[in-house]
């Protein structure tokens, strides 16, 4: 059984199969991951295109815009002692 085991580890192509399965695995699980950013951000980009106060909210949220006749305060975090 020893004598089989060691066969089947030394053997280069064993080694190769089994690299080749947990990459196989590993690319599966990114792929899965791709396929989830893929359907947010389409659905983020038509929600973009088809709500204007969604692109309202981000471009106030990013860009910092006010509308005219808005007041914009900004909040400053007071300086930690040292």
């Amino acid at each position: 059984m020893a004598l089989g085991a060691s066969f089947l580890f030394a053997n280069v192509g064993f080694r190769e199969l089994v690299l080749r399965t947990r990459e196989k695995r590993r690319m599966a699980r990114n792929l899965g991951q791709l396929r989830e950013d893929h359907q947010a951000l389409s659905q983020e980009w038509t929600r973009i295109q088809t709500d204007p106060s969604y692109t309202e909210y981000l471009i106030r949220k990013n860009l910092g815009y006010v509308k005219k006749g808005e007041v914009e305060y900004q909040v400053m975090k007071p300086k930690e002692k040292s």
